[in-house]
């Protein structure tokens, strides 16, 4: 199974540090893999760096994608499952983050990133499993005269 977690980047940071979206995996990877007191500092530069995932929008954007399950948990997030013809598809909205889930066809995550490319915001993408991470609809850069 693919696992992708998507973050809703803030404009400034999105476009000061296009082309370092490694710097972005770094700090992903290294709150994901440490405790104590670092975990909170890490925890308080993401929640700086990242906006709250709006539900509604991009619950709205993804329904035509699921038809068996919409479930919402006690911590707030909304989970959206699809199974069909031996493909799995998950997807998982928190508050400052989405979480993929797939298994099959490279095609059904294709079809998620294509809906996720049409939305307002700057997505990063990134597979902790594979080390890989980019940004869902590239960042315009800014030209000056």
């Amino acid at each position: 199974m693919r696992s992708y977690s998507i973050y809703l980047i803030k404009e400034e940071f999105a476009q000061y540090y296009y082309g370092r979206e490694q710097m972005f995996f770094n700090l992903f990877h290294q709150y994901a893999h440490v405790s104590g007191s670092l975990k909170n500092v890490l925890s308080r530069q993401i929640h700086y760096i990242t906006k709250q995932i709006p539900l509604l929008p991009v619950h709205h954007v993804l329904q035509p994608l699921f038809s068996d399950t919409i479930n919402m948990t006690k911590t707030g997030a909304c989970q959206l499952l699809s199974k069909k013809e031996g493909q799995v598809l998950e997807v998982t909205i928190e508050e400052r983050m989405l979480r993929l889930n797939v298994s099959g066809s490279y095609d059904t995550e294709t079809a998620v990133f294509e809906i996720l490319r049409n939305f307002k915001g700057n997505l990063l993408a990134i597979d902790y499993d594979h080390k890989r991470y980019g940004w869902i609809k590239p960042v315009k850069e800014r030209k000056f005269v």
